[in-house]
């Protein structure tokens, strides 16, 4: 489950970060970062972009290491969503996380990506799903 993106469509050019930060009303850091990978192909240089954000992992890291239960899985939707009201900031899930998905914002509060939880709820996709000129983006719900 989760957002998944297929590099040889995205071309990196941030129409979902965009949508991202408009639908949730963030400045950055980001929730959903594009990575830029340069390979060689046949003799020649090409690049590969990918739209990068919580992945909603099977086996959550950033989940088990936490002390107050504050990042869980939404039940309904499999979603993994965090909960400010009993987090501590300690930080531990933010270290977890091997993708750097989960991280404090310039006001020290842990934030990720929620999947658009309330979107997806409703029968909607993502925002950055809904807002890939390519169709990159795929979600796959639970």
């Amino acid at each position: 489950m989760g957002i998944h993106c297929e590099v040889r469509k995205c071309t990196g050019c941030g129409a979902c970060a965009v949508a991202c930060m408009d639908e949730k009303d963030i400045q950055p850091p980001l929730l959903r970062k594009i990575v830029r990978k340069e390979r060689v192909e046949g003799g020649e240089l090409q690049l590969d972009f990918n739209s990068q954000s919580c992945f909603h992992c099977v086996t959550t890291r950033c989940a088990t290491v936490c002390p107050t239960g504050s990042i869980l899985r939404d039940t309904e939707t499999g979603i993994v969503i965090h909960d400010n009201a009993p987090c501590i900031g300690c930080g531990k899930c933010a270290a977890a996380c091997p993708f750097g998905a989960v991280f404090f914002d310039v006001n020290h509060v842990i934030q990720k990506c929620d999947g658009c939880i309330d979107r997806v709820r409703r029968g909607l996709v993502p925002v950055c799903v809904e807002s890939c000129p390519q169709q990159a983006l795929e979600w796959e719900p639970n």
